[in-house]
């Protein structure tokens, strides 16, 4: 009888053991829009920043779910498919835990140069036919708001490659959106299809500053794990060395 007990405590003892180093799988919605999110092979800017704060903490294994940015607010609110959203900004309304300012997007207003327009504030976009990413006009200040809702030209799109290519055509006056996004489409085959156009052929016109986008929560202390690497990681500069990796303005 006391072998068996003995052996009994053993197998319990393991077994705890084996949970003690068990991970905690964590389901994290990001988007899908390069060159931040890019679905196939899981690479992309901000997953290699995800990634390597996750390095940071091993008890969790980390599993993409890739949706439309739309959708990351309404499912992080959910309390079914992910656990954490990536890339989810201050003024949304999300029933969560943000983390500290991670993902940086330089918007700025981007016209064909051959179109010689002069825009040096908000109020020049006024009359021009603009097509802006989802969302634009909610991050951008209130007197970009205003133009936007009084400017029936003025249009946005849940896919930034779209409000590319609406510019690069000639369809549309202005493309408001990341430059570093902007950058990466030109040179998409479809796209250069369609037009060969270089980065020389168009005018950059900065009229904001940067903005910062936060990972979302559903459980704070995970949140507040997270928060304290963030910190770590940019202190030692190791997020900064990635944005330079990928020659991010």
């Amino acid at each position: 009888m006391a072998k068996i007990i003995h052996y009994l405590i053993l197998v319990l003892l393991l077994t705890l053991s084996i949970a003690s180093f068990a991970k905690q799988e964590l389901r994290i919605g990001v988007g899908n829009f390069p060159p931040f999110f890019i679905e196939k092979g899981e690479r992309g800017l901000f997953l290699e920043i995800t990634n390597e704060i996750f390095k940071h903490l091993p008890e969790y294994q980390i599993k993409y779910v890739f949706m439309s940015n739309h959708r990351l607010a309404y499912e992080i609110n959910s309390g079914q498919l992910i656990d954490v959203a990536c890339n989810i900004f201050a003024n949304s309304k999300v029933n969560a835990f943000l983390s500290e300012p991670l993902f940086r997007y330089t918007d700025v207003a981007i016209t064909r140069k051959d179109k010689h327009y002069q825009i040096n504030s908000i109020d020049d976009l006024q009359d021009l036919s603009i097509a802006a990413y989802q969302g634009a006009k909610d991050l951008l200040g209130e007197k970009y708001r205003l133009m936007a809702e009084s400017n029936s030209q003025y249009s946005e799109h849940a896919h930034p490659k779209d409000t590319t290519f609406l510019m690069v055509s000639g369809a549309k006056d202005v493309r408001v959106g990341d430059i570093n996004i902007f950058l990466h489409d030109i040179y998409n085959p479809h796209i250069r299809a369609k037009k060969p156009l270089d980065v020389k052929d168009f005018t950059i016109h900065p009229l904001w500053a940067n903005v910062y986008s936060y990972m979302a929560f559903k459980d704070e202390a995970i949140r507040n794990k997270v928060n304290k690497v963030i910190k770590t990681l940019k202190q030692d500069g190791s997020i900064e060395a990635i944005y330079t990796k990928y020659h991010i303005q």
